[in-house]
């Protein structure tokens, strides 16, 4: 009987943990270099708010948030910052078709809402319908990988050359559950 006991409540609390890993949300992730947030606005058209940070964003250089499955760094969705020489923060969405090719949108399909630099350190708030947008007409309604790419140096406006780091990848992150207070939920996807 005292057997059945322990396996009945060990069992309870396998469940339990399983149960509380597929109800988390994942709302956030930092690192080192960047930390990014996002939240969900509700209202009659849900508005995703991104707010994204880089700890050492020097002049020439672009960073990016990435958005899909892949495989690898094909058929990503992406914001990419850039900040010029003159320390001109532009944003841009883009598509990568294929790896090492970024096709940029005529028009960036995100608002920027406020943007800073203080030497190095950058601060940008974006936001973007949740459902579909651009010529792709990309949602985030659905759970997908977030790709955080460190960035590399410019060719010229709007041209950007190959990445440098490692990029991290915060896997299926179901934006549309990110509705509370981002501050307080914990990162509990996360793979390098």
């Amino acid at each position: 009987m005292h057997l059945s006991i322990v396996s009945t409540f060990a069992i309870s609390f396998i469940l339990c943990s399983f149960c509380q890993k597929v109800d988390s949300k994942v709302c956030s992730f930092e690192n080192e270099l960047t930390a990014t947030s996002w939240n969900v606005k509700n209202g009659e058209t849900k508005i995703l708010e991104i707010r994204f940070e880089h700890k050492n964003f020097t002049e020439n250089r672009w960073t990016s948030l990435a958005f899909g499955n892949g495989p690898g760094m094909n058929n990503l969705e992406a914001i990419i910052f850039s900040r010029g020489d003159d320390h001109t923060i532009t944003t841009y969405t883009a598509f990568t078709p294929k790896k090492k090719k970024v096709d940029v949108d005529d028009v960036a399909y995100v608002n920027v809402e406020n943007s800073s630099v203080n030497g190095n350190h950058l601060n940008i708030t974006v936001t973007r319908p949740l459902g579909s947008v651009g010529p792709r007409n990309h949602s985030l309604e659905k759970c997908v990988n977030w790709i955080v790419i460190p960035g590399g140096t410019l060719k010229s406006k709007g041209h950007f050359k190959k990445h440098h780091g490692g990029v991290e990848i915060v896997k299926n992150v179901c934006a549309a559950q990110c509705t509370s207070d981002i501050g307080k939920m914990v990162l509990t996807n996360r793979i390098h």
